[in-house]
């Protein structure tokens, strides 16, 4: 931990986890469905990626919210990397082939 609050998810009682506690590479890349893949995992930005298309799928961090984007249209927000992630999931699970329905 990394001096933030830990919830009950950080010790497996079934809630989400705490950011600080997420691997973001590895729940980055179990998000991904249909043809999308994992582009990259920094600090402030996840990207997925349809491989030799145009298609990018971004979450944002911003000022202690994410954003998820598609092709720099605001697709939603959230709380917390774990929402954040989920949304991703939804999205690219709604779109497996990149139709950008969601905007």
């Amino acid at each position: 931990m990394t001096g933030e609050t830990a919830t009950l998810g950080d010790f497996g009682a079934g809630g989400p986890r705490s950011d600080s506690q997420i691997d973001k590479q590895e729940a980055a890349k179990e998000a991904a469905a249909g043809d999308w893949e994992l582009l990259a995992a920094g600090t402030n930005t996840v990207g997925w990626h349809i491989p030799d298309t145009r298609c990018t799928l971004l979450l944002k961090t911003e000022e202690e919210r994410r954003r998820l984007e598609r092709a720099t249209k605001p697709v939603g927000t959230c709380e917390s990397l774990h929402e954040g992630l989920e949304l991703a999931h939804r999205y690219m699970t709604d779109c497996p082939d990149g139709d950008s329905r969601w905007r």
